[in-house]
């Protein structure tokens, strides 16, 4: 959508529908991990998961 915007207009619409988006699936995230926090098991599958995820 960015690369057809066709004025100033669209690409704030764009980024701003972009950054929204991206709020929401942080604090999701964040949420879930609030709840997994609580399980030890799954605490250490999670700092496996991204220690590979970041590990490149």
């Amino acid at each position: 959508m960015y690369k057809h915007a066709k004025s100033y207009e669209d690409v704030l619409e764009c980024y701003y529908q972009f950054s929204k988006n991206q709020c929401t699936i942080i604090e999701t995230l964040l949420e879930n991990l609030r709840i997994t926090m609580n399980d030890d098991h799954l605490k250490d599958e999670l700092q496996v998961m991204l220690k590979e995820a970041f590990t490149f």
